[in-house]
């Protein structure tokens, strides 16, 4: 099992006009307004995507509130890419499965929805560490180190009562900046909750971690029993991964997040050459002998700032999010189909504990789609599709 997982993108942003799935091409703002969803940049900046953000785009429900978001002027969370401005996204689609009905875990931001990649929960996290100036971050300046540095603060909410907890969701559902205040503290991000990691090396099963330099991304570094643990040894550099698939060496599970260069995230690097990352890996797997007893999910990890007109359900204080967009290539997937299955990221991570016999982690987990229903082991194998990169602009 393989998890891709790039970087802040909406399904209405890539696939609002795949055919087939229930995407769009107009939005609207806050006062009611509907706007086009414009041709998207190669390289596209990025609006505010914080939890905050999330619940204020989100608007209750009504998916129109993006244009209030910081750092989205001239309505930037407004735009789409078209089918020849991401070929090769587009031909996995047609020839895997595509889900459209799959949301981002919790409102935001990128942390938080990667700690949802291994544990189905962020402890009540709703921001990475605090900036108290800027470029400042907890004593020595040096970002999202968590663990490793007891000054760092991050927003949580508080350990709130059943009363209280009613009481954020309805705050949520009239979301305005501030709202949640009452129901919020600081910690250290540095925490100790059971992660899928832990489950599989009770089971006897291997994992591994694969991140590039990704500054957004440090997942490993908030789980205090893994980052000072023997389990850190299985947190490795993005670029081990094809000499482990090339050696046959890669584990039972594999978590794989590019460089950010290569990760599609707005303003840090062209989307083609994003995909063209994804290309190469998926090229390599469909040629080496794991294809054959392998599924991979790519997913993106949260909106970004960019709209989606899909409402997500309202299952916690903690999301979901807008809708991202999630592939899911095997030979066993039920090729060229849109799903229209209600999935997370802790779906996920309830396939893998369905397949190996794991207990869940939290009731996220527990109570997510196990996905199988996407797949047919019994019907003809899905073909391999290998693609050729593309030159970027």
């Amino acid at each position: 099992m393989i998890f891709i997982v790039k970087e802040n993108r909406t399904f209405d942003t890539l696939f609002g006009r795949f055919p087939g799935a229930d995407g769009a091409t107009v939005g609207y703002t806050c006062d009611g307004t509907e706007v086009p969803l414009t041709h998207a940049a190669d390289d596209t900046p990025g609006p505010d995507h914080s939890f905050p953000a999330g619940l204020t785009a989100i608007n209750g429900g009504e998916m129109n509130c993006f244009d209030r978001l910081s750092g989205g002027g001239a309505l930037q969370s407004y735009v789409q890419y078209q089918r020849a401005d991401i070929p090769d996204y587009w031909s996995y689609a047609r020839h895997f499965l595509l889900a459209d009905r799959f949301f981002s875990s919790t409102y935001g931001p990128t942390g938080l929805e990667h700690l949802f990649t291994v544990a189905a929960q962020t402890d009540r996290f709703i921001d990475h560490e605090r900036i108290n100036a800027p470029g400042q971050y907890g004593d020595n300046g040096i970002p999202r180190e968590y663990c490793e540095d007891p000054t760092e603060r991050a927003f949580s909410f508080k350990r709130l009562s059943r009363d209280q907890t009613r009481q954020a969701l309805a705050a949520e559902d009239r979301f305005h900046q501030g709202i949640l205040a009452p129901y919020t503290t600081e910690r250290w991000p540095c925490i100790d909750i059971p992660v899928l990691p832990d489950r599989l090396m009770d089971a006897g099963l291997s994992w591994r971690y694969y991140v590039g330099q990704n500054d957004y991304v440090k997942t490993m570094k908030w789980i205090r029993h893994i980052r000072y643990g023997p389990g850190y040894r299985s947190v490795v550099d993005d670029d081990r991964f094809l000499k482990d698939l090339g050696a046959g060496d890669l584990p039972t599970v594999s978590w794989l997040v590019p460089d950010v260069a290569e990760s599609d995230h707005p303003a840090a690097g062209s989307l083609c050459q994003g995909e063209n990352w994804t290309v190469e890996i998926l090229n390599a797997i469909q040629r080496s002998p794991e294809w054959q007893h392998t599924a991979v999910v790519v997913t993106w990890d949260d909106f970004g700032g960019f709209y989606d007109h899909v409402p997500p359900p309202h299952v916690d204080l903690y999301g979901f999010g807008p809708r991202v967009p999630a592939l899911v290539i095997s030979p066993w997937v039920r090729g060229g189909t849109v799903a229209h299955d209600e999935m997370e990221f802790s779906s996920v991570l309830k396939m893998i504990e369905t397949i190996w016999d794991l207990d869940p982690l939290t009731q996220r987990d527990a109570t997510a789609s196990d996905m199988l229903q996407l797949f047919d082991f019994e019907g003809p194998e899905t073909t391999p599709l290998i693609l050729e990169p593309r030159t970027c602009p």
